[in-house]
Formats: structure tokens, C-alpha cells, sequence
């Protein structure tokens, strides 16, 4: 990396992580103040404080990371136009892309960042950040644990009952999995003392099972002799975290998903209702896009920047965030009525995005 593209980077960088430090001390405050009296009670180990604040904040990683970058964005191009640093530079012969490239592939990278959070941190840790706020900052047991869960394959026609679930481990208690036919009716049986999921394969301890036979038009249980007191089964396409999907249903849980999850959710359930159905749809495709958001208003912040040092400050920070604001308010519409049918779901997702790049590549190129 050239000297000048790592000068660049450094002025963009240092007032995002500025922006970023303060607007997430800003949401640690909003929150810890409802939650100082249990926190003082429960005295509770620096570890569980910093998974919970690091949890609660995962999922807001979407909207403070594209806020901070308009904020850089908009102060390092104040401060290089301000200074006449881009003028110095273009009058050498370099050009305004070049100039401004390290900027947006950190945003692509903060982009990436967003994506990499929402799939495999988020997900797990927000959860986690709720149960230990719902035990008010006492030491965890349950966290890993759950007691009774049911759960329904519809694309296999299969009823698992858990009397035990343990997700860290991913082995159960006592278990009982029926497999039926397209009206309900049992067609086997399978019990065991407990379960354990070992390199993706279901394995049952102490197992009986039961298969039924119709005789004489009834049903009757013929319990059937297995050879071993463990059975594999590598048929079985279910996961212990399928079982927690269960348990997740609303919308809350739903964002809090990863992008596997939420296919792995509808893939299960091909009975869910076409409105149900259109709000998944939303999700997933939303989840691939959104992160994106980062590069798009980095796009536009920069000749914005570079028109706050040239002519009026007011005029481009006011510029700036009324786009910002337009931008999610577009994201937020469009989403709505995707969800509710009134537009398609790729129009939903896509259109705020589309629009607002077009916008920014306009800017972009008026100031080369």
C-alpha cells in the first residue's frame, strides 16, 4: 500500500472509530441505566458483564457501523478539501478514485464485518445476553439447558419429544421420536433413556422401538428387537439447534437468526402460511443485502465531505444525514410492505439499496 493510500486511510479510520466508540458508549449507557440497581445487587464477574454487553450489542452492529462510516466519511474529506490536500493531490495527476479507493474498501470490509457478526456471533451471543439479563446478572445454569421442547419435522413427518435438551453438549435425556403418515397416525416409534449428536449422526442409548401394523382395519404396536443397547441413525437430518428454532418464532427472533438458521427454519416447514412465508423470504434476502449499507453511505459521504471543506459545512452534514435518514426510512417502508404483500420481496429489499447507490455513484462522479 502506497504512502498516500495509508495517510488516507488513517484520517478515515480514526474518525470512525471515534464515531463508533461514542455512539456505542451512548447505547451502553441507555441500557446499563435500567440495569445499574441489578448489576450492583448481583455483583456479578467482569466476564458475564462484558458477554453481556458484547451480546446486546451484536445485533446493533448493522446500524452503528454505517453511522460511524458517514460521520468519518463526512470528516476526513471536510479535513482533506479543507486543508486543500485533495487539490494537491488531483494536481499531481491522481485521481479522485484513487484517492478515495482505501476508504471504500474499508467500508467493503466493514460490510464484511457485518455479515461475518450477523452469522456467527450475533445470533448465539444476543441470546445468551437475554438469559443472563432475564436471570438478572446471576451465575447462568440454563443457558445451554432446556426442559420439554417438542419439536415437528413436516418434511419428514416426524415428532421428536425432549424431555432434556442440552445444547452444549448437544445430547438429551430421556427421548421419544414418532414417525407418522400424512394423517398424523404413528407408523413407528422410537424411545430411548437418552441421546447424544456425535459428528452429525444421532445416537440412542438404551432404545425400543415400536413399529405399527393395521390389522383388520386398527392399528397395533409390534415392538421390534434391536440387536445393540445403541442405535445410530445417519438419517435423521435434524440438529439440536433445530430444536431451539423451535422455541424461536417471533419476529425478535427471527433478525437474531443466522442466514443458516432461517433456511434450515423454512426448509422444515413447507406448511407455513404464505403471509409467514413472505416474511422469511424478507429476512433471508435482507440478511445477504444489508450489509452492503456500509460501502452505499460511504459512497455518498464523500462528496459530501469534500462539499463541507469547499463551500459550507451546514449545507453537507445537513445533506448527509437527511440522505442517511431518507435511506432507512426508504429500508424500513418498502420492508413493511414487502412483509404485508402489497410489493414483491425483491422490490422490498432491493429498491432502498438500488436507489441510494445510483444516488451515491451520481455525487461520486460529480466530484471527480
Amino acid at each position: 500500500m502506497r504512502i498516500l493510500s495509508r495517510y488516507v486511510l488513517r484520517e478515515f479510520l480514526i474518525p470512525v472509530c471515534y464515531s463508533f466508540l461514542g455512539l456505542t458508549l451512548i447505547y451502553l449507557v441507555i441500557e446499563l441505566f435500567g440495569e445499574f440497581d441489578k448489576l450492583l445487587q448481583a455483583r456479578p464477574p467482569v466476564s458475564m458483564v462484558l458477554a453481556y454487553l458484547f451480546g446486546y450489542l451484536s445485533p446493533f452492529l448493522q446500524w452503528l457501523l454505517p453511522a460511524s462510516l458517514l460521520m468519518g466519511g463526512l470528516y476526513a474529506m471536510w479535513q482533506l478539501a479543507r486543508h486543500s490536500e485533495i487539490t494537491a493531490m488531483r494536481a499531481t495527476g491522481i485521481g479522485f478514485g484513487t484517492i478515495t479507493a482505501p476508504m471504500l474498501l474499508a467500508a467493503a470490509g466493514c460490510s464484511i464485518l457485518i455479515f461475518l457478526n450477523s452469522e456467527f456471533y450475533a445470533p448465539e451471543a444476543s441470546r445468551l445476553a437475554n438469559v443472563i439479563k432475564e436471570n438478572r446478572f446471576k451465575p447462568v445454569q440454563h443457558g445451554w439447558v432446556y426442559l420439554d421442547v417438542p419439536y415437528r419435522n413436516y418434511a419428514e413427518q416426524r415428532e421428536w419429544r425432549i424431555s432434556r435438551l442440552n445444547l452444549r453438549n448437544n445430547s438429551t435425556g430421556e427421548i421419544k421420536i414418532t414417525w407418522t403418515d400424512e394423517q398424523g397416525e404413528p407408523q413407528r416409534v422410537l424411545e430411548a433413556e437418552r441421546a447424544e449428536y456425535l459428528d452429525g449422526v444421532w445416537w440412542f442409548f438404551s432404545p425400543e422401538m415400536t413399529e405399527y401394523q393395521e390389522r383388520g382395519g386398527l392399528q397395533h404396536a409390534v415392538p421390534v428387537e434391536l440387536p445393540y443397547d445403541h442405535l445410530s441413525m445417519p438419517e435423521l437430518d435434524e440438529r439440536p439447534r433445530d430444536f431451539l428454532l423451535e422455541m424461536l418464532q417471533n419476529d425478535d427472533d427471527r433478525d437474531n437468526l443466522s442466514l443458516r438458521d432461517m433456511i434450515r427454519y423454512v426448509k422444515a416447514r413447507p406448511q407455513l402460511e404464505p403471509k409467514t412465508k413472505v416474511g422469511w423470504r424478507y429476512a433471508i434476502l435482507n440478511r445477504l443485502v444489508a450489509p452492503w449499507t456500509c460501502l452505499i453511505i460511504t459512497l455518498f459521504a464523500i462528496p459530501l465531505g469534500v462539499a463541507t471543506g469547499r463551500q459550507s459545512v451546514f449545507i453537507g452534514v445537513f445533506m448527509a444525514v437527511g440522505l442517511f435518514i431518507l435511506y432507512y426510512a426508504l429500508t424500513l417502508f418498502l420492508g413493511v410492505m414487502a412483509k404485508k404483500g402489497f410489493v414483491p420481496v425483491p422490490i422490498g429489499v432491493l429498491a432502498p439499496h438500488v436507489v441510494f447507490l445510483i444516488i451515491g455513484l451520481i455525487l461520486y462522479y460529480r466530484q471527480r
